[in-house]
């Protein structure tokens, strides 16, 4: 299973989806920060500038800083964004408190804006399981 916000493709795709959803943009539109995803051996940096996601950047180098990370493997960050994942991956206190990921960085400010960062990771989590296809549903009654 590959992880679809880790994949180039869809980049543009995943910022537009939680762009897109009204509770994110309720919750962090106070959010100015830079989050590091960390899955496995890959790196993904979210930018979140007053509740809009600006930019994915996948594989960032030392010199593209972030406030925050999350960090899991590989097996981990598959079983949290299951549908409905296993016992102690269904949220990211549950994750941190089993040791299955790590918060670090300025974790005060991650649990300041708590409420947005679980909202990106659920929507991380609705990202991962919508089907592959996004064409457009095209109408059947015209021609």
């Amino acid at each position: 299973m590959s992880i679809r916000f880790m994949n180039f493709g869809d980049i543009a795709h995943v910022r537009d989806v939680i762009n897109g959803d009204p509770e994110f943009r309720l919750a962090s539109r106070f959010f100015s920060k830079d989050i590091l995803l960390v899955v496995g051996d890959s790196k993904c940096i979210v930018k979140v500038r007053d509740g809009v996601v600006i930019g994915l950047k996948l594989n960032p180098t030392f010199m593209n800083p972030w406030s925050f990370f999350i960090k899991g493997s590989t097996e981990a960050w598959q079983n949290f964004l299951q549908p409905q994942p296993p016992p102690f991956f269904t949220d990211l206190y549950g994750c941190v408190a089993r040791q299955n990921f790590e918060l670090g960085g300025d974790i005060e400010t991650a649990f300041a804006h708590y409420w947005a960062v679980t909202r990106l990771l659920d929507l991380l989590r609705e990202l991962q399981n919508e089907p592959e296809s996004r064409e457009p549903v095209k109408d059947k009654r015209q021609p």
